[in-house]
């Protein structure tokens, strides 16, 4: 029972995180001129996370539509489902047949506000101790790297972007599977 809920804590802590990047890839910048033109952003993406002893490859797909929405579609090497709405989060993991609901009341765009561009053209900002670094080229996002609360470093770097397409909202909606367990936080 207790690993079940530190593994809750640290999903729950990592759907905050993922909210956070979700905030930025939707409209990092707005008081600095990046961003203000994206209202939806579809990509594939690579998150390498790197301890001391090891490095984690994951990929999947993202999909978001501001001001709130997101979806993150983690493909290998697990299936996992992360979406996102108005601080509301769900996290799906089929091979655990199990649901994990959260909420969070962080303000995001007092956070983006304080958001800096730096010379190099990055753009960086600090939320909860941790220090997050957004690289742009031609106006696209592609990676974003921070330092977690375990010491590891990762990196999620976007693939085939697209901004502005067309999402509809449907994309964002989860219905549990019959039978799976859904824990709410």
């Amino acid at each position: 029972m207790a690993v079940a809920v530190v593994g809750l804590v640290v999903v729950i802590s990592q759907s905050l995180r993922v909210f956070f990047i979700c905030a930025i890839f939707s409209g990092f910048n707005i008081a600095y001129g990046y961003g203000e033109h994206i209202v939806t952003l579809q990509a594939s993406f690579t998150q390498r996370t790197m301890s001391q002893e090891s490095v984690l490859v994951y990929s999947g797909r993202l999909y978001i539509k501001a001001p709130s929405q997101a979806k993150w579609v983690y493909e290998t090497p697990i299936q996992k489902e992360l979406y996102i709405e108005k601080g509301k989060t769900t996290i799906y993991e089929p091979s655990l047949e199990q649901v994990s609901v959260g909420k969070t009341t962080i303000d995001f765009l007092e956070i983006l506000h304080r958001a800096k561009k730096q010379q190099d053209g990055s753009y960086v900002t600090d939320f909860e101790n941790t220090r997050y670094v957004l690289v742009v080229s031609n106006d696209i996002p592609k990676k974003l790297t921070f330092t977690d609360e375990f010491d590891n470093v990762v990196e999620i770097t976007l693939h085939d972007v697209h901004l502005n397409g067309v999402l509809g909202d449907e994309i964002f909606v989860f219905i549990p599977p019959v039978g799976v367990d859904i824990i709410e936080q």
